[in-house]
Formats: C-alpha cells, structure tokens, sequence
C-alpha cells in the first residue's frame, strides 16, 4: 500500500490544513481518534485511485471510510466489505484473514452479494433518496463500495437533538421519500433488509437518504441457504427475517420502516418479532403519540402486522393510503434551515444512550434452523387462510460465468396482469436494450389455480425455454420454475410459487 508523505494532510477534509493534530479548516483532531482495531490507514490508496481518509464507523457487515478520488478530486465515502464475525484480523498490507478457514465459503458467498448488489443499485443512480453508487472493485481479498460522501446525521441523532413535533413531521415526510426510493429498489427486485434509524441520513441540504445497501440480505429462490447465517436488528426485523424460507419481499422492508416511523416518534421500539410471536402485546401508534390520528395509527399499526400476509403487499398501496391519511401541515418542516448548523460528518454510528438502546441496534446473528413457523397464539392470527405468494427471477448473463450474472425478483401480486418491458411504467423494467420492446410481454398470475399465463406482444419475440418462439398474442400457460426468455437466453425469467 502506498501511503501519503504529506503530514501536514486532514484525513477528515483532505486539505493541508493540519497542525499540530488538528486541522485549521474542519476542526479535526487526531486525539479524538483513539485506537482502532482493523481499520485501514488513513492515506492508503485503493484501486490506484482512491485516496482514504478517517473511517466514519463499522457495522456487523463493513467499515466506512472518508475518501477522495485523485483522478477527479472528487470527495466520497467507500464501504469495505467486512463481516465481523468471520475475520480475525488485517495484514500489514491490508489484506482480512479469516477466524476458520472453513468459513471461506460464507465469506466468499457475502462478498459476492455484496458486488451483486453494487451492480443493480448503480442503476439507481439519481433517486434522491438513495445514495449513489459509483464504483465497486476488489481488492485485499475483499470487496469495496465506492459512494458519494453524505454530510449530515442519522434519523437517531436528530431524533435527540429535536422536539416530538419535530421528529413527528420529519418522519411523515421520511415515510414518503424512502418509500418512494423503496418502490424502485423493489422493482430492481431487491430488498434492502437492514432499514432502521442508523441506516437513513439527514444531509445538510434536507434531503433524506437511504444508505447501507452493501448490508442487504435480499433473498432469491434458488440460491443456496446451507451454512448461511441470518443478520439483523430484532426491533426493525419482521418475524419472517428470522428464516430463510421463501417468504420475504416488499413487506419485509415496509415492516422495518414503520418500525423506524414507530420509534422516531415514539421514543419506543415495536416489540421484538420472537416476542411478539410468544404472545407480548404491540401497543398501537396512537396510544403512544399525540400526533398520529386514528387514521395514519391503523396504516402504521397494518405496516407492522406480524403475519406478512396482513401487510401491505407493496410500498405503493402503503403510501397510497398514507396520502389520505395525513395533511400537508403534518410534514411542514424545513429539514434543511434545521440542519445548517449542525456539525460536519456522516454520523454512521452515535454512541448508544441505555443498554436497551444497545440492544436493539446491534446487528445480531441468528441460526435460521431455530426458528420455528409461526404458529396461531396470542390472537395474532385471526385472519384466513392466504393464497401462496408467486414470484418472477430474472438472471441476466452478462459473461461467460455465473459469477458474471445479475440475478433479480419480483413479486407477482395474483389475478393482476404483470408487464414486461423497457417502459419506465412497466412492473417488470428491463434494461435499455432497443430489441426489447417497450412493453414486450404479458404475465398473469391465476392462485387458484397456482399457474400462469404468459403473452408475447414483442417485435423481436419471447421464446419458451427449449428455446421454441411464442407466438405473438398467444397464450401459454406456465406452472411453478417455469422459464421462458426474453429476446435472448442472455435474459432468463423463470416463475416461482412460494413453498
């Protein structure tokens, strides 16, 4: 590793403005700094380009470190893939061993996802409400994100530093910019699985983001679940994280959001999802708020059911209702004249205020074979029985290896027409490839009768998986693990119900 001669360097604002251990410019001081186990020096240069600063903090998945790109001058901030409770420790150069070589497999599997989930969510660049991704690589035997820098605090930090009222309307209006960012992430066909206080960030602009995309545990059928461990927060995770059965999805996220709506405003965390299913009781929203009507306390109070199947399906029926549920003085607050004076940094991690508080935001690790199916107690079902859930897979071959493939999912809502296409209002939006039509197929979902129908209405056709051209405007029916292509083998969808 290369590192920087200039002593005279902040680590925290990269100018030559340090004397003495503190910076002139941004008020940085090295005393502050303490000693830190496996963080990687500052002024070490990545990928021959990235230029490493002071870390911002570490999580159960990775580091995050200040950074400035030498080719553009460009500040950022890069996630480094790093699950800590597989390593050990870091080299003199750099590079993680492992604990056990025998969890070489796991950590291989995580790194993997890890740049997976770089690859899709670069196409999310320029939502407001996620943080953009620019680069991703690999290096010490370890993965790396490359994202743009987020001046401001996390929703905890401003939760404490501001009045209920406050904290009140900054929420309603997190509600609706995260959701908003979820519906796209969720038409990418992933879930990101780690939402809570510490994971969204005010800038000094006002604008919320949505941050820790490297963390995701989105989950695909036909992926491989032996060995895999389970990571979360017990307060943010619904009761079906706990598993690695085939039955998270949008709602998962939409749990984890209202859970952080619920404890922003509340100061109160949404009980534990294993305790909830032992019988421990969920206080409504409006008996703990005096903001929340009726109303918005029953959208929330449905956003965090127990069973997913009494949620929202999607983000989109959620905010539908939330729109009539609030009022435009209910998220009135300038977040931007509130933080203009707030101090510099990207607040990853504040020191926790209990051990409650502690508690709850660790990320815990779980094995998922101890986790039982629900079963009915406490009053907690007292719904119906539901229909399965189905699912579309897209595997796009990028290369000659699986390792080259992206893999997406979606969820297909049953009895309702699923189209597949280049248009931005498509359910299913595909790349921008001009032989893929702007709405180039049609699919259907029929639960009673647990099978599909699909129709091509393409200019370059949909073919059957042996490879045999549908015709146009005909209809094919399609059972469970079904696979049919789009244009090419290139992009493979198959249909998957849910076991």
């Amino acid at each position: 590793m290369m590192q920087s001669s200039v002593k005279s360097l902040c680590p925290a604002c990269f100018r030559e403005t340090l004397k003495h251990g503190v910076c002139t410019a941004c008020g940085y001081r090295e005393s502050d700094e303490g000693q830190k186990e496996n963080i990687l020096d500052a002024f070490t240069i990545l990928h021959g380009k990235y230029l490493l600063g002071k870390d911002l903090g570490q999580g159960g998945f990775g580091i995050t470190y200040r950074a400035k790109n030498l080719q553009t001058g460009m500040l950022c901030c890069i996630k480094e893939y790093f699950p800590s409770s597989l390593v050990a420790e870091r080299t003199e150069d750099g590079r993680l061993c492992l604990i056990d070589e025998n969890n070489r497999k796991e950590f291989d599997q995580g790194k993997h996802r890890f740049l997976e989930e770089a690859k899709a969510l670069q196409e999310l660049r320029g939502n407001v409400s996620v943080v953009d991704i620019w680069d991703y690589f690999e290096e010490n035997g370890t993965a790396y994100f490359v994202m743009e820098l987020l001046e401001g605090c996390n929703l905890r930090t401003f939760q404490k530093e501001h009045t209920p009222e406050q904290n009140f309307k900054m929420s309603v209006q997190m509600l609706f910019l995260i959701g908003s960012a979820l519906v796209e992430v969720h038409r990418f066909g992933l879930i990101h699985g780690d939402i809570s206080p510490e994971n969204m960030i005010i800038t000094k602009n006002g604008d919320i983001k949505l941050i820790d995309f490297g963390a995701a545990r989105s989950f695909r059928q036909g992926e491989k679940t032996e060995g895999y461990k389970i990571y979360l927060k017990p307060n943010y995770a619904p009761y079906e994280q706990y598993s690695m059965k085939l039955c998270q999805g949008p709602w998962t996220d939409l749990y984890a959001l209202a859970a952080t709506f619920y404890f922003i405003v509340t100061g109160q965390y949404v009980v534990d999802a294993l305790k909830r299913a032992k019988g421990a009781k969920y206080v409504p929203l409006t008996e703990l708020s005096p903001f929340a009507s009726k109303r918005m306390s029953d959208i929330i109070d449905c956003a965090l059911a127990f069973d997913y199947h009494d949620r929202y399906k999607s983000l989109t029926a959620f905010m539908s209702d939330l729109q009539k549920a609030v009022k435009p003085q209910d998220y009135d607050i300038d977040l931007a004249a509130l933080m203009a004076h707030h101090g510099d940094g990207l607040n990853i991690d504040p020191e926790p205020v209990s051990p409650e508080h502690e508690k709850a935001d660790e990320i815990c690790m779980i094995t998922p074979q101890a986790v039982a199916e629900p079963r009915p107690q406490g009053g907690l079902f007292k719904h119906k029985k539901k229909g399965k859930m189905a699912w579309l897979e897209l595997t796009v071959q990028n290369g000659r290896s699986d390792a080259d493939s992206v893999k997406r999912r979606w969820l297909i809502e049953p009895n309702r027409m699923l189209t597949i296409g280049r248009l931005a209002s498509s359910n299913v939006m595909m790349p921008a490839n001009n032989r893929i039509s702007r709405t180039h197929c049609e699919l259907y979902y029929n639960e009673k009768r647990q099978d599909f129908v699909l129709k091509d209405v393409s200019k370059f056709g949909t073919f059957l998986s042996d490879g045999t051209p549908m015709e146009k405007e005909r209809l094919y029916a399609l059972k469970d693990k079904d696979c049919f292509y789009v244009v090419s083998p290139v992009y493979k969808f198959r249909v998957v119900i849910e076991k």
